[in-house]
């Protein structure tokens, strides 16, 4: 019986080591070993992933610089363009004399209707600078009032500034930032066929044949110029 017994369930050492714990444990260390990174695997790994994301960040940021620019230069764009418009407006509707027939007479309004246009040329940070005060009827209304543009240095930059006031009433006026970090704002005048820079009703009693108004700014170390004619249309005619 006993020797049956062997002949059926025969057990050899190399089975018994098969199902020993050490067994199955060297398989564990052996897999480990095969399924994981050596060293130069994960150097190359990491050298890759840093060479990656440097491209995305570089991209991101230009890209984003490129959108900063663009949206401030086209700032600066919609801005000047909407100031020579409002400008040329204003110079056309401008008036020099009062008119007898003037429904904004002395008598109702209460003050004396006093109205210039001056023209001055100057120069701050050897940049042209031109300043202009007139009296105009107001691009917003039918209102008569004294307006004036003039330039401003403020932490080495040159900025753009409207005072605005009715002409007929006692008001305080108002001071507006019109455009910010400009290269130059000039005015010029047509007479005789000439373009001249100063202008002073006062002495000529009647307005410029044409104006010409240019913004300067800079796009990115280029100097761009914006300029608009107006023509006055009104003068002394209320």
């Amino acid at each position: 019986m006993n020797l049956l017994l062997k002949r059926r369930n025969p057990i050899s050492p190399a089975t018994s080591y098969r199902n020993s714990a050490a067994f199955v444990l060297s398989k564990l260390k052996l897999h480990a070993r095969t399924s994981g990174f050596t060293l130069i695997e994960v150097l190359i790994s990491i050298t890759i992933l840093v060479i990656v994301l440097g491209a995305v960040y570089s991209s991101y940021f230009s890209v984003h610089r490129a959108l900063e620019r663009f949206d401030n230069v086209t700032l600066k764009y919609h801005e000047a363009r909407t100031a020579l418009d409002i400008m040329r407006r204003e110079i056309e509707s401008a008036i020099i004399k009062k008119d007898d027939s003037d429904p904004y007479n002395e008598e109702d309004a209460g003050e004396k209707l006093q109205p210039v246009f001056v023209i001055k040329d100057r120069d701050i940070l050897g940049k042209s600078t031109s300043s202009m005060e007139l009296t105009a009827f107001s691009f917003k209304g039918t209102s008569i009032n004294n307006i004036s543009y003039f330039v401003e240095e403020k932490d080495k930059m040159l900025n753009l500034y409207k005072k605005e006031a009715p002409a007929l009433l006692q008001a305080k006026e108002y001071k507006a930032d019109v455009i910010e970090g400009i290269e130059s704002f000039t005015i010029e005048l047509q007479f005789n066929n000439k373009w001249i820079k100063t202008w002073d009703t006062l002495n000529t009693d009647k307005l410029p044949q044409m104006v010409r108004v240019s913004i300067e700014f800079d796009d990115n170390g280029k100097t761009v110029k914006l300029t608009e004619y107006a023509r006055p249309k009104i003068g002394k005619e209320l």
